[in-house]
């Protein structure tokens, strides 16, 4: 039997789910031209009795989740021989933990060089897996990587949500786990596509704006005079360089007060930061007298308008792309502090995050023109400019409502926990030059990490920035000190 035989073999014993949404297909075509990697949530998990998270203990926990999450047990195929059809969502007939579950001998110590590994070639996996994989390592970190079809960030956060629920439930003792999960149910589902859920719609102002811009000369537009990095590269290319930095509780509880007090979010403010650093490298470079402003994107989570729970695995967002000034020498000669924070430049994201967030599910509503074209509009972006410099990915606090409560009672074996948690995503060929990506932990601390490619921006210069970037943090904290 040949590997092509073999795929229609899993995938014709596989259960049919439904077709895929719009942002769900953009994703499928964007991994099929192997321009988009792995999404990696990871979570340090501990245990009051100390127990080990080893073999015995994740693989049927996770058998919990799979049964629990469909998606995790489905791939995103295309079926269809209809031109530009959507793939379908099809549920394997059995799912092999052993070929998805990588025990490691490295600690949280060095996820630098383990999530840059995994950046470093293309997300693929074999015909009879589902598109995500675990890495677990010694000291209990937990590594979930998975294809951006499988979910947006968030859900990154509900699989540990589910995983954490399923330890803390695991019955005692544990028995032996081969790694296969058969024997699934058949009345199961998967979340509805945004458009299903959300107004997606276009205004028609919108289509008419985009139809002039295909008019529009490009020096005539804000984006050319906006820093966005290096343009795109000619073809695919893969690797990520990856930087990380902890904040405790107490320095992320200040940091959102202080927001709070000036009218603005933890967004905001790490926005701002980012904005003075990069003014202040931009200025340095030869070609300075080229730009006027920065692009910036923002992911935008919808759940709040699609239904979509904390714990659902769905592609719920969308985008708030805008062009800021660079700023004047004044806010990045000098140290950074509270009191000479340009705090309406923050404000004046969070006011326009709030008002955008209603009305922007139209740019998903906007694929709709493409008709599943979707791949050849992605290889036209080939060797142009990027749309954004910066982007800022920011998942919110650890949903901790939604993690069950241990009984006074409960044997110190079932006590498990989680610590810091990271979030990374790696999007080299048509992501924004510098990916910021922030987390929350369910102890209240943030985890944020930088990924950068060599192809977007100098690997010295994403390093300069993520430096100076901290170093502005931590003088907002001092301000603290100084109080």
């Amino acid at each position: 039997m040949s590997v092509e035989q073999g795929k229609e073999a899993i995938l014709s014993a596989g259960k049919r789910l439904r077709e895929a949404g719009r942002f769900e297909h953009f994703y499928k075509a964007r991994t099929q031209l192997r321009v988009l990697s792995w999404v990696v949530v990871t979570a340090k998990y501990q245990n009051e009795a100390g127990t080990t998270l080893d073999k015995s203990i994740l693989l049927p926990a996770l058998e919990a989740v799979v049964r629990s999450q469909t998606v995790l047990a489905s791939r995103l195929e295309f079926t269809s021989t209809v031109p530009n059809a959507p793939p379908t969502w099809i549920r394997l007939p059995s799912v092999d933990l052993n070929k998805l579950v990588d025990f490691r001998e490295e600690d949280s110590d060095q996820l630098k060089t383990i999530l840059e590994a995994q950046y470093a070639v293309p997300a693929e996996y074999p015909d009879d897996v589902p598109p995500w994989r675990l890495l677990v390592l010694r000291d209990g970190t937990v590594a979930f990587a998975y294809e951006h079809t499988v979910g947006d960030g968030q859900s990154g956060l509900a699989f540990h949500v589910a995983l954490l629920n399923a330890l803390r439930k695991l019955q005692q003792p544990v028995p032996n786990h081969s790694g296969l999960i058969t024997d699934f149910r058949d009345d199961v589902s998967l979340t509805p596509p945004l458009e299903d859920g959300a107004d997606v719609s276009v205004p028609f102002l919108t289509i008419l704006k985009e139809v002039i811009n295909l008019f529009i000369p490009e020096s005539w537009r804000k984006s050319w005079t906006a820093w966005t990095g290096k343009p795109a590269p000619e073809s695919a290319v893969f690797g990520m360089n990856v930087q990380i930095v902890h904040y405790s509780p107490e320095d992320a509880q200040y940091l959102v007060k202080l927001s709070r007090e000036h009218k603005t979010t933890l967004v905001g403010t790490f926005h701002t930061v980012a904005l003075i650093v990069l003014s202040r490298l931009i200025s340095e470079e030869p070609d300075a007298s080229k730009y006027k402003s920065i692009a910036t994107s923002i992911p935008i989570s919808l759940r709040r308008f699609s239904g979509a729970p904390p714990t659902a695995f769905c592609n719920h967002l969308s985008a708030l792309r805008e062009y800021y000034p660079l700023l004047p020498a004044e806010h990045y000669s000098t140290t950074i502090s509270a009191d000479n924070f340009p705090w309406d430049v923050a404000a004046r994201l969070t006011e326009a995050l709030r008002r955008e967030a209603p009305r922007s599910g139209s740019s998903i509503g906007l694929l709709k023109l493409l008709g599943g074209k979707y791949e050849q509009y992605l290889r036209g972006m080939f060797g142009k400019k990027r749309a954004a410099g910066l982007e800022l990915s920011n998942l919110g606090p650890f949903p901790v409502n939604s993690v069950e409560k241990l009984s006074d009672d409960a044997p110190p074996s079932s006590r498990w926990n989680v610590g810091e948690v990271l979030f990374a995503q790696g999007d080299a060929t048509f992501g924004a030059a510098l990916q910021l990506n922030v987390a929350g932990s369910p102890t209240g601390g943030v985890g944020v990490t930088l990924t950068s490619n060599e192809h977007a921006v100098d690997q010295a210069f994403a390093e300069k920035f993520f430096v100076q970037f901290h170093k502005g943090i931590q003088e907002l904290l001092a301000s603290r000190d100084a109080k």
